[in-house]
């Protein structure tokens, strides 16, 4: 068993529609009792139908007030606990024991942060993931002690506000794991 706890936070409004999809990729992971991982569903809309959702992949729910990712994301993390933090990106989860890897890496100090690796990663993504700080739908896993170290997310931010994150991440000094395939 692993000695470190994380917390996998997808949040609902910008998962939208693929959120099932995302949950059954990483539910596995929080599932197993040799893994000690939370998934946390961040929801501000108050879909009707995430209670059912969240219940179905053995997800608690955290109602959060409307605000842009950033401020969602903040709120949620005050909500939670665990020293790593997985934000995964939509479509890039690849399965439970890369994310479980890439924690267990952050929680032992190897990494601060990693991006996590696309599932697509042709040439014109490899270039694009040259050019952008944090290609999107790409994740990212954390220790809490490095989000907090440089204040969480940035509050006003919606779709940057990962992209952002990682750009001060790096700028202070974190030692960040690059995704690959």
């Amino acid at each position: 068993m692993s000695d470190f706890t994380g917390c996998i936070l997808i949040d609902a409004r910008s998962a939208g529609s693929r959120l099932p999809r995302q949950l059954a990729v990483v539910a596995p992971l929080a599932r197993t009792d040799a893994t000690p991982f939370a998934l946390q569903i961040i929801d501000d809309t108050g879909d009707p139908r995430l209670p059912r959702i969240a219940q179905r992949f053995g997800a608690r729910l955290l109602g959060v007030s409307p605000a842009p990712l950033g401020q969602r994301i903040n709120d949620a993390i005050a909500l939670s606990n665990g020293e790593v933090l997985i934000f995964p990106g939509i479509g890039n989860a690849t399965s439970a024991d890369a994310l479980e890897q890439l924690a267990t890496e952050v929680a032992t100090g190897r990494f601060d942060a990693a991006l996590l690796p696309t599932l697509h990663r042709g040439p014109l993504q490899r270039l694009l993931a040259r050019i952008r700080r944090l290609p999107h739908g790409e994740g990212l896993c954390l220790s809490r002690t490095w989000f907090e170290r440089i204040g969480g997310c940035d509050a006003a931010l919606d779709d940057a506000a990962l992209d952002e994150l990682l750009e001060r991440l790096r700028a202070c000094g974190a030692r960040v794991k690059p995704g690959g395939n």
